[in-house]
């Protein structure tokens, strides 16, 4: 049977305890180089870089004080999960999914699911999510079959990459009365199956979606969230989920941002990108500080600035990498003639000191 307390009977993990916002961004840091695969730092399996995660005390950053926490500003959940996608996209995913479901428990979970499930991530205990799907479409939620007294769950879904390594995963699934509710499964319980034989990333360094397939698994009703029909609108974790996406955006900017200053590019146009992928880290900078206004303030505009915010970080992000990604010289050549002489000029100048800055980066870390 599927409970909430099965996904703990195993051992228990030792995991560090990180004290401030400072010290979060340091160990992300220190971690994203062990998942960095073209590093020299990265080395063993994907199951022991995953155990050094855990025991790194980064799940456990977005706890709420009350639950022993922390609980880290949403501006610090984007520059952790950027600065995990920079070296590593899986690594990146895997963060992102797992304060997301976090948020999720901290709006919409029982007193006692909370208690549990903050418990459990402060001790180094992962989150993965999940989305239906169906003949090749994704499901907005899964469809819950009643068997008697009891739920029932059966079909397919796509998740989080190593989610057979994490300890629960969230999905959406359709309950009674056809209302939308989270559903919190340990991941290793009857009846759930991984389609995927290996966790390691795939060439390119991006691990696909993982499958997951369901068989007839029990459900017990204290894995089951509040309806989100009931929750205000637009809930919080809908925003931070759009929010921590868009952080991802800035890591592969970041990443991108790199190899074109391996290259015999311009210095104009290093400065134009990198301006283009500052902008974006302060609009996700502002968006992590109106979710942050969100979580304690009571008004529905509080929830519709931290939506509207976090929509515009996510769009403006995706563009900036997009353009890093995709950098030509005739495409920087057009985007240069919009600009003033006063703006052509400070662009060169950013751009060599780029290019100076990240000649000399090995020397200033040693």
């Amino acid at each position: 049977m599927g409970t909430i307390s099965s996904a703990l009977d195993r051992p228990v993990r030792t995991a560090a305890v990180i004290g401030t916002e400072d010290e979060a961004i340091h160990v992300a840091r220190t971690v994203a180089g062990l998942f960095d695969l073209s590093s020299p730092a990265a080395s063993g399996t994907a199951e022991t870089r995953l155990d050094l995660l855990s025991r790194s005390g980064l799940f456990g950053i977005s706890v709420p004080t009350e639950q022993g926490g922390i609980d880290v500003s949403n501006t610090v959940l984007v520059a952790v999960c950027a600065e995990a996608a920079s070296h590593s996209a899986t690594l990146g995913e895997i963060l992102a999914a797992h304060f997301t479901a976090l948020e999720h428990i901290r709006s919409f979970g029982t007193e006692g699911q909370r208690n549990t499930i903050f418990a459990a991530a402060r001790s180094g205990a992962r989150l993965a999510r999940a989305v239906g799907r169906r003949g090749g479409a994704e499901l907005e939620a899964l469809p819950l079959a009643i068997v008697g007294l009891a739920h029932r769950l059966s079909g397919e879904a796509l998740s989080t990459p190593c989610t057979r390594h994490a300890d629960w995963m969230l999905i959406p699934v359709l309950g009674d009365g056809g209302k939308t509710a989270g559903l919190l499964l340990p991941t290793r319980i009857d009846g759930l199956r991984y389609a995927a034989n290996s966790c390691e990333p795939a060439p390119g360094g991006v691990q696909p979606a993982e499958p997951v397939l369901f068989k007839d698994v029990l459900i017990d009703g204290d894995v089951l969230l509040h309806a989100a029909g009931e929750a205000p609108q637009p809930p919080v974790p809908h925003a931070l989920d759009l929010l921590l996406e868009a952080s991802r955006h800035l890591g592969a900017g970041r990443r991108a941002l790199r190899q074109v200053l391996e290259g015999a590019t311009a210095p104009a146009t290093i400065g134009l990108l990198s301006a283009r992928l500052a902008a974006a880290e302060a609009m996700a900078e502002e968006a992590g500080r109106a979710i942050d206004a969100a979580q304690i303030g009571l008004a529905g505009q509080h929830r519709t600035n931290a939506f509207l915010a976090a929509t515009a970080a996510l769009t403006v992000a995706q563009e900036a990498a997009s353009a890093i990604r995709q950098a030509d010289s005739v495409g920087m050549e057009k985007a240069e003639q919009t600009l003033s002489a006063a703006s052509r000029a400070a662009l060169e100048q950013s751009g060599r000191l780029l290019i100076e800055m990240h000649r000399h980066a090995p020397e200033a870390e040693t």
